[in-house]
């Protein structure tokens, strides 16, 4: 009976497409991620020559963003931001089969530029409770991907079930899976937000200039609020009856959330860049030279009070400091100061040596 047929749809119900605006996203945040990196490559191996693990971090998470954005593509060209009712089988089962794909690389991406900012902070501080901290974080991050990969993958039993329904098999909640995912890297994003304060709170030097750098530093974490947009996508994605008209808010947040993040995590490098070519507002200026006690240990381990000068000062960019201290101040985590690795793991082992350290923060420090 014709009452029981299908009400006809509208031609422009089966025409409406949000395929462009997802093409838009994911071709233009790449790019930009793009650029930053280049210039941030630049920085650090023509300007200050000093690379660094983070920098290679960086430099392979942005191979698994573009391919994130490939992917995505591929979703488009199967349909994505079209009505269900508009696309074939075939379109929506390679549709699903990109999904699948872009999510590993999705988790990947994410995962090492997390990666590149605690390396980064691992890099300016000596401060034993910081430094544990990162690591405690980069564990977590490094073990969430491990999960995500794992439980991604194997989300569908057999796997092949993910895009093809057809299959006789099982699904775990794939939805609770999303939301939960989606929580820790927001609980993640939150923590890497924090640090920069931890790191620097011991740092001599103006209020405003120390919030200055704490939200330099910070800038990677801004990419939660793009996590919280996404978390809320998922939710509409979960309750969704047409998941290709309503999986491109899922896509272009994801590939916002990624591309943002290597931006802000490459941005604070930039300094000795913008120091080069526009030295006339980025110049060397003293900021702080009020605090003339530090701390230092003897051989015995305790702590005690002298006098030297203990200045800050931006230089050439970025940050200097310039202290005396002792070898078991750095083994006992005493004290916040800018430094690199090799600086103090040369000094190890050698308790009450006093040493005269120029500590420099290297990617922000153009080479003389």
């Amino acid at each position: 009976m014709s009452s029981a047929q299908a009400p006809a749809l509208s031609e422009d119900y089966l025409n409406a497409n949000k395929g462009p605006q997802v093409l838009a996203i994911i071709i233009v945040f790449p790019c930009l991620a793009l650029i930053t990196v280049g210039l941030r490559l630049y920085t650090r191996f023509k300007i200050v020559n000093n690379p660094s693990y983070e920098d290679f971090a960086i430099l392979i998470a942005l191979v698994f963003s573009v391919a994130t954005s490939i992917c995505q593509g591929f979703q488009v060209y199967n349909g994505m931001g079209r009505h269900i009712q508009a696309i074939t089988l075939e379109q929506g089962i390679g549709s699903l089969k990109a999904l699948f794909a872009s999510i590993m690389m999705y988790n990947f991406g994410l995962t090492l530029t997390k990666v590149s900012i605690i390396l980064q902070y691992l890099r300016i501080t000596v401060d034993r409770g910081v430094r544990k901290s990162c690591k405690i974080l980069m564990y977590i991050t490094l073990f969430n991907c491990f999960q995500t990969f794992i439980t991604g993958i194997f989300s569908c039993y057999p796997v092949a079930k993910f895009w093809d329904d057809r299959i006789p098999g099982g699904c775990v909640n794939k939805p609770a899976l999303w939301y939960a995912n989606a929580a820790i890297n927001i609980c993640q994003d939150i923590w890497l937000i924090t640090l920069p304060i931890f790191i620097l709170r011991k740092l001599q030097m103006p209020r405003r200039e120390k919030i200055s750098l704490i939200l330099i530093l910070g800038l990677g974490g801004f990419a939660s609020l793009a996590s919280v947009f996404r978390l809320h996508a998922l939710y509409i994605v979960a309750a969704s009856q047409d998941i290709t008209w309503d999986n491109p808010g899922t896509a272009t947040w994801s590939a916002m959330e990624l591309n943002i993040g290597i931006i802000c995590a490459s941005l604070p490098t930039l300094r000795a860049l913008f120091a080069k070519f526009f030295p006339n507002t980025f110049s060397s200026s003293i900021i702080s030279a009020a605090d003339h006690a530090h701390r230092n240990s003897d051989r015995s381990g305790e702590d005690r009070l002298v006098s030297p000068p203990n200045m800050a000062q931006i230089a050439d960019g970025g940050i200097l400091v310039q202290k005396e201290i002792q070898v078991g101040d750095v083994e006992n985590g005493t004290g916040t100061f800018l430094a690199s690795d090799s600086e103090v793991e040369s000094q190890r082992g050698q308790p009450g040596i006093a040493i005269r350290a120029e500590i420099i923060e290297p990617e922000m420090v153009a080479r003389r």
